[in-house]
């Protein structure tokens, strides 16, 4: 098959719209999330035994880089029969479960309804108005397997499996504006902008 050439107005009208219409609902969305979350109370009790743990973590997987002698002290503190720390603390069991708490059931629907419902409204509304569009290439040879993933919204047999229309656009930048995310919101906000929070 000849090779297509694309009319450079889809790049105006198609690729550069979904691209911005996709970065900024992921913004809203984010600080949707922000404002819907409850504030949860955090015990002194937790925080310190995670600090504890996450010191443990650092001395089994660095403990070589010490002299022997402070690696011997640090594991007497955590391991000693006695007096270590994980031997004399007696905490509560392990964490209720989150679903036979009602407010925690309610913060899981809220961080699901602020990330999926989004995406499901905006591709929905990507689809109907920029469907049977050819956006891009990809710029390696793809099997033909590939096609169904990224040619969504167009039936042609022949088109290479490189070519990816509009609506499977959409999905790529949905996962590929992470890093925009990071960028924008800071580091520690983008991480977890597509993760279902709670």
């Amino acid at each position: 098959m000849a090779e297509l050439l694309l009319d450079s107005a889809i790049r105006v009208w198609v690729i550069l719209p979904i691209v911005i219409i996709t970065f900024f609902v992921g913004i809203i969305r984010h600080y949707l999330s922000i404002l819907l979350q409850s504030n949860k109370k955090v015990e002194l009790e937790q925080v310190s035994d995670s600090q504890v743990l996450l010191r443990s973590k650092l001395l089994r997987e660095h403990g070589s880089y010490i002299p022997q002698q402070a690696f011997q002290m640090r594991r007497h503190f955590f391991n000693d029969e006695e007096e270590g720390f994980f031997k004399t603390q007696k905490r509560k069991g392990a964490a209720k479960n989150p679903m036979s708490d009602p407010t925690m059931m309610v913060d899981m629907a809220k961080g699901n309804l602020t990330n999926v419902l989004p995406m499901i409204l905006i591709g929905g509304w990507i689809n109907w108005h920029f469907s049977g569009f050819i956006t891009t290439k990809v710029p390696f040879p793809l099997t033909i397997r590939f096609k169904a993933m990224l040619q969504r919204g167009i039936d042609l047999a022949s088109l290479n499996a490189s070519w990816v229309s509009s609506v499977s656009w959409y999905f790529i930048n949905v996962f590929g504006l992470r890093s925009m995310y990071s960028l924008v919101l800071g580091e520690n906000n983008g991480k977890d902008i597509l993760e279902f929070r709670h």
